[in-house]
């Protein structure tokens, strides 16, 4: 047995009931649950594993993941059952019905895979050019259930975050975790790029684009914490959270990433600026005008090399626009789709040559094409109806004028979720293990502000008419 799989396994079946055990005798160690869940976003790779493992097959899940993100998650719920302390368990908070009938639509599509396919000999022979390994099949009835795991593990975690989430001090547990994160991926970055010579910074996330995309979240959501906090010091310091991820951005050399990054910056300003108008926050606006003009100074020919001379932006885009014309035939061929993680097989067997690709098997970078190409229309409107819905609970909070935390931290999740949209237009990372959890945490955010918002609410509602009762 590999090693790693050994004590993997044995961690997760000793560990779980260990880490449940600790944090019913002890409090506190809750806390150490969640930042330990949100550390192991820092490296997916090392504290996780894959089984039944298709490494060289083209999707972003390619096995049954399981890892201490999990461990946990799973111990975190279960204290919160054994032990609500006061709070009633919410088992169907908002969203769950919406993310169901994705998941539901998702189940429908792999239910009409038709198992496994013999892979043709060009495309055999393609993919094994070089020495590679490849398959003699494709499976299917198989990657659909990689990604099917990994939308059912990230469901869970929105259940637990906004389970753990009941008032501020848990929101402020998250928000040091997540600090941490930020400078723990920072300094990956800078050391690959500086100490190791890499061009291009991945970090510890795979791939240049994830780490923007991931980072450009981090620093929406990071900018949004520091407006609110009231001290140079506290704030100073989601500052420099702030830089960092722009560092990292800056260190992808991602244009999506980079603009995407930009646009959150001003959704934070916008919402956020005028609720907390003081010296302080007119401080680190100045300042950090500065430090973000001495980075792009700084890297000024990387960024004009990558911009304006190494790739043809428009034609890049164009190219891409036939990933989306696969998707579009795939739906038109298949009520539900191809099923998740199917994209590459029938990009290989059929529309990639369809449509006019130079290689096929790569799935459409696009989210809401690839998810069109993957459950079909009907999946698609599910996809969005989720969306739409999250939306409508996020969206009011980037207008009120209330100024506690719980109002910061959820206008501005909502605002890096909304420039994680538009890198998902671009880039396939959506469903990378680090970001999509990423994005349930965001999500779980907003839901537990929501909660805490409808309630101070309804306690004020109730004393007006208190007050009105009394005077009548």
């Amino acid at each position: 047995m590999d090693p790693k799989l050994l004590l993997f396994s044995t961690a997760f079946l000793l560990g779980i009931p260990a880490l449940i055990l600790t944090g019913l005798a002890v409090r506190p160690f809750r806390k150490v649950l969640m930042f330990l869940m949100c550390f192991a976003l820092c490296y997916p790779e090392t504290f996780s594993i894959n089984f039944m493992s298709r490494e060289s097959y083209r999707m972003a899940t390619r096995g049954f993941e399981l890892g201490l993100f999990d461990m946990c998650t799973i111990a975190l719920f279960f204290i919160m059952v054994l032990q609500p302390r006061g709070h009633r368990f919410r088992w169907f908070p908002p969203l769950t019905i919406a993310y169901g009938i994705y998941i539901l639509f998702a189940v429908f599509s792999w239910i009409q895979a038709p198992g496994s396919i013999p892979v043709p000999g060009d495309v055999y022979a393609a993919n094994t050019a070089g020495g590679y390994e490849f398959y003699t099949k494709f499976e299917t009835s198989l990657y659909p259930l990689f990604e099917l795991s990994k939308i059912v593990r990230g469901g869970f975690a929105y259940l637990v975050i906004v389970n753990f989430l009941r008032d501020e001090e848990q929101f402020r547990t998250l928000l040091g975790a997540l600090l941490v994160v930020a400078f723990v991926i920072t300094i990956e970055a800078l050391i690959s790029r500086y100490i190791r010579g890499h061009h291009r910074i991945s970090s510890t996330l795979g791939h240049p684009n994830s780490l923007g995309t991931f980072m450009g979240m981090m620093g929406t959501l990071m900018f949004g914490v520091a407006l609110f906090r009231t001290t140079f010091f506290s704030s100073g310091t989601f500052a420099i959270a702030t830089a960092a991820s722009i560092i990292c951005v800056l260190l992808t050399i991602s244009r999506g990433a980079l603009s995407s990054l930009v646009l959150g910056l001003w959704l934070d300003v916008s919402s956020l600026f005028h609720r907390y108008l003081n010296l302080k926050n007119f401080t680190i606006l100045f300042i950090g005008a500065l430090v973000v003009l001495g980075l792009f100074f700084r890297a000024a020919d990387t960024l004009s090399a990558r911009f304006l001379v190494q790739q043809d932006a428009v034609s890049d885009i164009e190219y891409r626009g036939l990933y989306n014309e696969e998707a579009r035939l795939m739906s038109r061929d298949h009520l539900f789709g191809v099923g998740l993680g199917n994209f590459s097989t029938y990009s290989w067997l059929k529309y990639g040559r369809a449509v006019g690709l130079n290689e096929y098997g790569t799935p459409a970078h696009n989210l809401w094409y690839l998810t069109l190409g993957e459950l079909g229309v009907p999946g698609l409107l599910a996809f969005i109806f989720f969306w739409l819905r999250f939306y409508s609970i996020g969206l009011p909070f980037l207008f009120r004028r209330r100024t506690a935390l719980i109002y910061a931290i959820a206008a501005s999740a909502t605002a890096a979720s909304m420039i994680g949209h538009i890198q998902n237009m671009l880039q396939l990372s959506y469903r990378q293990t680090s970001i999509y959890m990423f994005n349930q945490i965001l999500i779980a955010m907003v839901v537990a502000a929501w909660y805490i918002d409808r309630d101070t609410r309804r306690a004020e509602r109730d004393a007006r008419r208190l007050a009105r009762s009394r005077t009548v």
